[in-house]
């Protein structure tokens, strides 16, 4: 059974995220991401140890991933799969493969911050 830190409710009635078409993909990437943001610190067992602060952060900064994948590609933007170019009607969109964005949503990045899942350094003793 596939651990989910975020429902589809939660997504879009607590933090009132866009409807997306791939809820389940972007919900399993996002997820994916912000653990390897973490440098795996986040996992299902030390999820449900966190403090609950921490927990209600987690699951921000997983639906600030998913918008941020959906805005720039879907889940296979980590799969190197740029957006070319695109138009609808009078709208056109081009992105060169070099300014494809980076992987990590920077709202993510900001929301996971005040946690101490995101240091870098060693375990103080």
């Amino acid at each position: 059974m596939i651990f989910l830190y975020v429902t589809e409710d939660y997504y879009l009635n607590v933090y009132k995220g866009e409807p997306v078409d791939t809820f389940d993909a972007l919900q399993l990437r996002a997820a994916e991401i912000v653990e390897e943001m973490t440098m795996y610190r986040l996992t299902e067992l030390t999820y449900e140890a966190m403090p609950e602060c921490v927990q209600t952060a987690v699951k921000k900064a997983i639906c600030a991933q998913m918008e941020y994948l959906d805005a720039n590609g879907g889940p296979d933007l980590d799969n190197g799969a740029a957006l070319a170019s695109a138009s609808l009607g009078k709208f056109s969109y081009a992105m060169a493969s070099e300014g494809k964005p980076g992987i990590y949503a920077p709202r993510a990045l900001r929301i996971l911050a005040p946690t101490g899942l995101l240091y870098r350094g060693g375990i103080c003793r």
